[in-house]
């Protein structure tokens, strides 16, 4: 009696094992992970060099693909249209600013990382708070939406480019008064000697915003191991190293991007 009960336990064991998923069994099957982004950058003409796109969203696919042992894809996938990306199966998962509007059908994981826009300045210049940009140039990434927004309620001439270089170029060579970036990669990039000069900035404004995976509700699977790596990349500091390479990484653009020296010297 008691050897069949230990057997029988032994097969529920394993039929459980059997029935739970792997997560993100269709990205798996596919043998490539697709990951939906709000903004994805129009590709560089040929002979055009490659540039760093605006936010984390890239650097946080990639690492959650080598997570996964799969290759990543971008696509573009509105925060409105995510439900139906991910119920027809286009994405696997999808980045957003928050879940508002999101259906039952979708599921949210917080990332950890939030971030609000941050002014880049000339460091002798006397702007200091948001109502000293009004009717100045405010220069962002096209992908930097809130950046966009924020700029606009000051009241500001709002200039978008397509990638974060060509903005902050746009204000070493003076034709743009301030550059707006993330404020999680704005201390990283001021840590570079020729960005001194530019390490002046604005009080503080705007509502902070976290960065959220969306994936179907229907899949726990899939989004309990997206929990676990979410803290695993807490624990290992994960965004401040990707602040930081994004910092580098668009530091070594703009030196290859600027035409001519600082302006003012």
């Amino acid at each position: 009696m008691i050897r069949h009960l230990c057997c029988f336990a032994l097969g529920a064991c394993l039929a459980a094992g059997a029935a739970q998923a792997e997560p993100f069994a269709a990205a798996r099957a596919r043998g490539e992970l697709v990951v939906g982004v709000p903004y994805l950058a129009p590709p560089p003409v040929a002979g055009a060099k490659i540039r760093t796109p605006d936010g984390l969203d890239a650097g946080m696919a990639d690492r959650l693909g080598q997570s996964l042992g799969l290759p990543v894809r971008l696509a573009r996938v509105p925060p409105e249209q995510a439900a139906a990306a991910l119920a027809a199966g286009e994405v696997d998962l999808a980045l957003a600013d928050g879940a508002a509007g999101q259906p039952a059908s979708v599921a949210v994981q917080p990332t950890g990382y939030a971030s609000r826009p941050k002014a880049v300045i000339r460091s002798d210049t006397r702007l200091r708070n948001p109502a000293d940009a009004r009717g100045r140039s405010v220069c962002m990434a096209e992908a930097a939406t809130a950046s966009k927004a924020l700029a606009e309620s000051w009241g500001a001439v709002v200039r978008t480019y397509r990638v974060p270089s060509d903005a902050l170029v746009a204000v070493r060579e003076g034709s743009c008064d301030i550059g707006l970036v993330d404020d999680a990669v704005w201390d990283p990039l001021m840590r570079f000697p020729e960005w001194k000069k530019f390490s002046s900035t604005l009080a503080a404004d705007g509502a902070r915003q976290e960065r959220v995976w969306l994936l179907p509700a229907g899949d726990p699977d899939s989004r309990g191991w997206l929990g676990q790596e979410m803290r695993a990349w807490e624990r290992a500091s994960a965004w401040k190293a990707m602040a930081a390479k994004w910092a580098r990484d668009v530091a070594f653009d703009v030196y290859l991007d600027q035409e001519v020296p600082d302006c003012h010297g």
